[in-house]
């Protein structure tokens, strides 16, 4: 039986709950699209129910920062973070934490799924920002990732393990103090 899916109050409680300070609400709805974009990609799950929409200023959980704006500040936790969704929080905080809310949002306009759903930003009008784009963009391997995996492939060897003589270790051992 899977695990209910947490509501994007709770994942931002879990990111409020990582900083040692007040984060800005613009940062905020960026590291939420982040925390669901690789939660999409990583567990084939929704890290949190609600949609994002594509606002002017980026990607936005549009019913957080409706409610979060109607009572006059944040949300208290109201249910369970599984454990894979506070992994990813902690991968996208690791990533994203020295950025700014603008170096988020400029981020944000320049990937697919922003632009994609405002037409490269010419028809800004709160769509939502799909499941499908997020996970067809974030599951694009980077070039450097490539050429990693094609210079590994290179120096890969086949050769089945054979271990070292007995004694070879103490004779590299000796060979190196001798020196």
């Amino acid at each position: 039986m899977t695990a209910p899916v947490p509501s994007a109050t709770a994942v931002a409680a879990e990111i409020r709950n990582r900083q040692s300070h007040m984060i800005p609400l613009v940062k905020l709805h960026k590291l939420l699209y982040y925390v669901q974009a690789y939660h999409l990609v990583w567990e084939r799950t929704p890290a949190f129910a609600e949609d994002i929409e594509a606002w002017e200023r980026g990607p936005v959980v549009a019913d957080l920062w409706r409610r979060e704006k109607s009572s006059g500040g944040q949300l208290g936790r109201d249910d369970l973070v599984p454990d894979t969704v506070r992994n990813t929080v902690t991968n996208v905080l690791r990533r994203c934490e020295s950025m700014t809310g603008i170096d988020l949002t400029i981020a944000t306009h320049a990937e697919d799924p922003w632009s994609e759903a405002t037409d490269g930003g010419r028809s800004v009008g709160s769509q939502v920002i799909s499941h499908d784009s997020l996970i067809a963009y974030f599951s694009r391997e980077s070039s450097d990732v490539r050429r990693m995996k094609e210079s590994l492939e290179t120096l890969r060897d086949d050769a089945p393990f054979q271990p070292d003589p007995p004694g070879a270790f103490d004779a590299l051992l000796a060979g190196h103090s001798a020196a």
